[in-house]
């Protein structure tokens, strides 16, 4: 509903909806958005490629970007057959409820290694009825499954 109008019982719009997480519902009031129109532009707004084909770097990358656009589906499809052994859809996205954002600071490859890549990443968590940021660091090995990289085992640390 982000970008939809938020109506009181009338149908009068009071508001624009901007995000729902387990249950709260957040909004811009209405004659708050009215001040904000004259900002709004797309001339800054650049489509992000991803290709989880090219290397381990780049899948690692494509994984959290589809986590930030919440493209659930998409990311769940990086996880290499091994991983998915651990889990399933539901229990996967669940994991995530909480999370508001995602932020790839840095991805490269790890070492010598041709199968490892290391990750600099934030996320944006809603904790206790406030937005904390928590930072993470750490690799990701993946393998090569039908011509695409995907996410085998994760070694992360705050």
């Amino acid at each position: 509903m982000s970008g939809g109008p938020l109506t009181d019982q009338c149908g009068s719009v009071v508001g624009i909806n901007t995000l729902s997480l387990a249950g709260l519902s957040l909004f811009i009031a209405a004659d708050q958005a009215k001040f904000m129109i004259s900002s709004f532009t797309d001339q800054e707004i650049k489509k992000i490629n991803v290709d989880p084909s090219i290397s381990p770097e780049e899948a690692v990358k494509a994984f959290y970007t589809y986590l930030k656009a919440r493209r659930m589906e998409d990311g769940f499809k990086l996880l290499s057959q091994e991983y998915l052994k651990k889990t399933n859809f539901e229990e996967w996205t669940n994991r995530f409820t909480d999370i508001l954002d995602v932020e790839v600071i840095l991805t490269k490859r790890n070492g010598d290694t041709k199968d490892m890549a290391f990750v600099k990443f934030s996320t944006k968590n809603w904790v206790d009825g406030e937005a904390k940021i928590h930072y993470y660091e750490g690799t990701w090995q993946t393998i090569s499954e039908d011509g695409v990289y995907k996410m085998l085992k994760a070694i992360l640390k705050k």
